[in-house]
């Protein structure tokens, strides 16, 4: 600018400052950005922004709780096989739209869901009595898992069972019921990750709700009867591990490990003697249900012999006391215990976006922006 003062006038220097300023005001006053439930404005801190926005070429954006609401749905799983699960996601909707196939009407599917819910929740009503339920809060809608569940005789039924027994067990989720008195059997569930909580809360309303804990027994129901576990062990996740296991003590007196996570880690343990055309069919169900948008976790258990447990404890406890590379013992040892699982099935997660984020998203596309997603992988 200096070296063009002699060139530009210095009044234009003013104007294009009356310019920007001006603009800074439109940006503030912009109706479209207004955000109603915060009752918030555009709220421009630079006089400049207009210049700095037309500069932009490239958009790093985080993905979980910045373009995503951060807050889980259970919509689908995969049990032996058996994919349960009507909803479908924004992704798989954003899809049919892009291929030019005939995307479903949001009311249509809302009606249709409804349906399904209803259905569903009449069928389980008359097989059980469920005290914990949110009917509200039911996302996992499929009224064939309710057929399935029905016929105790199927071998699907025992599956179903024990999935969601898993789902009701291995988490480190704390209940609590906000007003005991007035809503005995209303559960809020407090968790160190929405996932977890969105797993237990399907669980709660299908019919396998996580009661409350103490410092060591776990309570839950299954379809109306109640059951204690007492708690061995809890190897708890984390981003190297990618995995998470509880080794509980069944009311019939068997040691159960109950482990989820990645995939690719649970295949790592699966007992050889699971059926090749099993996990085979899992796979490609967690492999649909990443290409619809939804997030996975494999779901499988194995049964421990006591004396196995007693020498893994041991291990484990030497482990845990170690002065010198005390965490990758305890990697060690945890890895040693989970092995040959066998496997349960599959959840499916959807982290639904921010209301707008497709339309942003299109208008920097438009404006020839491109735009970089971060996540954790």
């Amino acid at each position: 600018m200096i070296a063009f003062q002699n060139i530009v006038p210095v009044s234009l220097f003013i104007s294009i400052e009356i310019v920007k300023t001006v603009q800074a005001y439109f940006i503030a006053q912009d109706v479209d950005m207004y955000y109603k439930p915060f009752d918030t404005a555009c709220i421009p801190k630079n006089w400049g922004i207009s210049d700095d926005l037309g500069q932009i070429e490239y958009i790093f954006s985080d993905k979980t709780g910045t373009l995503t609401q951060n807050v889980m749905e259970f919509q689908k799983c995969s049990i032996h096989g058996v994919v349960y699960g009507e909803g479908v996601t924004e992704a798989q909707r954003g899809a049919a739209k892009r291929e030019g196939r005939e995307a479903i009407d949001p009311e249509e599917l809302s009606q249709r869901l409804a349906a399904f819910k209803a259905e569903m929740i009449n069928k389980l009503m008359r097989l059980f009595k469920n005290r914990y339920v949110q009917v509200d809060k039911l996302t996992l809608i499929s009224p064939k898992l309710a057929e399935d569940i029905a016929d105790r005789s199927s071998e699907q039924a025992s599956h179903i069972v024990a999935f969601f027994r898993a789902l009701a067990v291995c988490h480190t989720v704390l209940a609590d019921k906000p007003e005991p008195s007035e809503k005995p059997h209303h559960l809020e569930y407090k968790a160190e990750s929405p996932d977890e909580a969105a797993l237990v809360g399907a669980a709660r309303d299908v019919g396998f709700p996580f009661v409350g804990k103490s410092k060591d027994t776990l309570d839950i129901e299954v379809l109306g009867q109640p059951e204690r576990y007492t708690l061995l062990k809890t190897l708890e996740f984390n981003s190297s591990r990618k995995r998470m296991s509880v080794i509980v003590r069944a009311p019939d007196g068997r040691i159960i490990l109950y482990c989820k996570g990645a995939d690719t880690v649970i295949y790592q343990r699966l007992s050889p003697n699971v059926h090749p055309a099993l996990t085979e069919k899992t796979s490609k169900d967690m492999d649909t249900f990443a290409n619809g948008g939804l997030r996975t976790l494999c779901i499988a258990y194995r049964v421990l012999d006591e004396g196995e447990f007693l020498t893994w404890v041991r291990t484990y406890e030497a482990a845990t006391s170690a002065t010198e590379n005390r965490e990758e013992e305890i990697e060690k040892a945890a890895s040693q215990i989970e092995q040959s699982l066998l496997i349960l099935g599959a959840t499916a997660l959807e982290d639904k976006l921010q209301e707008g984020v497709p339309d942003a998203i299109e208008t920097l596309h438009r404006a020839g922006i491109k735009l970089w997603i971060l996540t954790g992988k």
